[in-house]
């Protein structure tokens, strides 16, 4: 997800919490309210901001109104029910030599551990400062839960920062760079999407114009871009190598011919 902090559009508070103060409080979220054994808060903002609780060990983020309903939070791996992720058309998508991959719109962290789990090396960078907070709380307790696999925590990596940043400090030829933007619920879409696609949209807005900017200096940094389109949406650039598609999402593929070249010398 890739508005800048959510903070500027929609004000995020954090309630009563212990464990992740310093956390929040590096990401600039101040704690409100009174500590109480409640994971609900009744701090009094409720109605005007998102909310970042502490609920089962992590943090969970509900929309403004909703303090007393259950949010959304990041869980590791997740997806359970599913293999490896070897036939997944994320993985085909990148094929075997981005060596590297760089996903600039870490979200809550899904995409990125199931190519971590493929054998790539990760790393994820989110630049929301209430995401990015659901996102390292809910890595932290599923690594203390053993949730997370070693061999795939020692090839995921997640930070808080600006994708143009990111791509300034590529420096080689096997890179593949990763982008989900969020993007507006489709007109003829009748069906409600999943919760936490529904609250990131309602905190985020979407970001098309953004991620097309970074789309274009990708191109120029990394042997091969991956972009996650709706299944009937147009690319958000032309000039598409290949794309895989699902049901549901289409998988646009953007290849430099000059650094694939680089990459297989």
């Amino acid at each position: 997800m890739m508005t800048h902090s959510a903070i500027e559009n929609h004000r995020v508070v954090a309630g009563p919490t212990v464990r992740f103060e310093s956390l929040l409080a590096t990401l600039g979220i101040t704690c409100e309210g009174e500590k109480s054994g409640s994971a609900s808060s009744d701090f009094g903002l409720s109605q005007e901001a998102f909310t970042l609780v502490e609920a089962e060990g992590r943090l969970e983020l509900r929309p403004p109104g909703e303090a007393e309903n259950s949010g959304i939070s990041a869980h590791f791996p997740p997806d359970r029910f599913v293999g490896k992720g070897s036939k997944s058309i994320l993985v085909r998508a990148f094929g075997k030599k981005a060596n590297v991959i760089f996903d600039l719109t870490a979200g809550l962290g899904g995409d990125a551990y199931r190519l971590a789990r493929s054998g790539h090396q990760v790393f994820a960078s989110e630049r929301d400062s209430a995401i990015y907070a659901l996102l390292i709380s809910g890595w932290e307790r599923d690594r203390e839960l053993g949730n997370v696999d070693l061999e795939v925590s020692k090839r995921l990596e997640f930070s808080q920062e600006e994708g143009a940043r990111v791509l300034d400090q590529i420096d080689q030829a096997d890179i593949g760079v990763y982008l989900d933007p969020m993007y507006p619920r489709p007109r003829r879409h009748k069906a409600l999407p999943k919760r936490e696609l529904q609250v990131l949209r309602q905190l985020l807005g979407d970001d098309e114009d953004d991620a097309a900017v970074l789309l274009e200096l990708a191109r120029l940094r990394a042997a091969r871009v991956v972009v996650k389109r709706p299944h009937r949406a147009p690319p958000l650039l032309p000039d598409v190598s290949f794309a895989l598609s699902t049901k549901l999402v289409r998988l646009d593929v953007y290849v430099n011919p000059d650094l694939m070249q680089a990459a297989s010398s």
